[in-house]
């Protein structure tokens, strides 16, 4: 009896799974949110034209499952098929979860939701596994907290960029009426829309909840736009932060969020040089005629230049990256394009990305 009480008085939560070719991940990610101990739970699965099996996979799950919607459209992209989600949801709170990817545990759900109320939280973070076939990796902290402390540049930074906890929709709870009351949705990019949305959100300043407990699985899955070669990588890159100073200016948003577009554009030229070598036909010399082009932009020329400066930088709790930042914007302001590409090339040759990369997502012990 005191069970069904509780069951009644759930939140209704919405989660909302895109889904494209994904024919060989979906039974997993479905039986992961069937799974679930949270007794209120609206499932839509937004088909987006996807050419395999998954429609009538989608079909099968909602006839057999009375909590399980099916939206069928034109291929339209990951964000505009979570916006898809979003305008059919009639949960309080929405979770976003990529179709290859996994809910960690029976009560994921539940920890968010329990956070989420407690706090009034408008995005409830928790944290994260990397899993492929080979197994799965301990889980990744987001080293963050709430209160006046999320207002900061190193809020901004850790969780962004650092850490990168906030930069995917995926793994948090967003309160439906904080994203409908500020019109919140996501854009059209090919990729990295999910920190577009988050930069978006962020701004409105939500009031946000973290939890310590891991609750989604990511999957390492090659196949995915994330492991693939990116040809339109730098204009996307700038667009997103010239599109996002144009949000700022067309709603009337104040306050100084240039570390965010400084920051993000200056890990751009780390994504594109890191593309480049990636890549057997390219190297050294592809990478510095990228990173020459990439220069020329006036976003690029202005972030380097303030950063060359430590414009933003001193904000930043950690000595290491501080430095960083600065020796390496200060190296590109002065054209130092080659050297810039050859440096990350030798890191990339020492395995420094990877060990940090492997030190954040250490393999579990068997």
């Amino acid at each position: 009896m005191d069970k069904d009480k509780k069951d009644k008085k759930a939140v209704l939560v919405s989660i909302i799974v895109p889904v494209y070719k994904v024919e060989k991940y979906l039974d997993d990610c479905m039986q992961s949110i069937l799974k679930q101990d949270y007794p209120a739970l609206e499932i839509l699965l937004i088909d987006d034209g996807s050419p395999d099996n998954c429609p009538a996979l989608c079909e099968g799950y909602a006839a057999a499952h009375g909590n399980v919607s099916v939206i069928h459209q034109e291929n339209k992209g990951l964000g505009l098929s979570r916006n898809t989600g979003m305008d059919a949801a009639h949960g309080k709170y929405l979770f976003f979860i990529d179709s290859d990817d996994c809910l960690d545990g029976a009560a994921a759900i539940r920890l968010l939701v329990e956070q989420a109320e407690k706090e009034q939280a408008d995005i409830t973070v928790g944290c994260y596994r990397r899993f492929n076939d080979s197994g799965f990796r301990q889980v990744n902290r987001h080293h963050l907290h709430g209160g006046e402390y999320t207002r900061t540049v190193d809020f901004r930074f850790k969780g962004f960029y650092m850490y990168g906890h906030l930069a995917h929709n995926w793994g948090q709870l967003y309160r439906k009426e904080f994203l409908d009351a500020h019109d919140l949705r996501c854009r059209a990019y090919p990729f990295t829309q999910d920190k577009a949305h988050n930069m978006d959100c962020y701004v409105y300043k939500p009031r946000y909840a973290f939890i310590e407990d891991g609750i989604y699985l990511y999957r390492v899955n090659e196949e995915s736009v994330t492991f693939r070669y990116k040809e339109n990588l730098m204009p996307v890159w700038i667009a997103i932060a010239a599109d996002f100073n144009e949000f700022l200016e067309n709603r009337g948003i104040e306050g100084d969020y240039g570390d965010w577009t400084d920051l993000h554009l200056f890990f751009g030229s780390f994504f594109l040089v890191k593309q480049e070598l990636q890549f057997k036909k390219h190297g050294i010399r592809e990478g510095t005629r990228v990173m020459r082009k990439y220069g020329e932009q006036p976003l690029v020329r202005k972030a380097m230049a303030e950063l060359a400066k430590g414009k933003y930088l001193r904000e930043i709790s950690v000595l290491s990256w501080r430095l960083t930042i600065r020796g390496a914007a200060i190296l590109f302001h002065l054209h130092g394009y080659g050297l810039f590409t050859t440096a990350i090339a030798l890191l990339r040759k020492l395995r420094v990305d990877g060990k940090i990369t492997e030190s954040r997502n250490k393999k579990e012990k068997p």
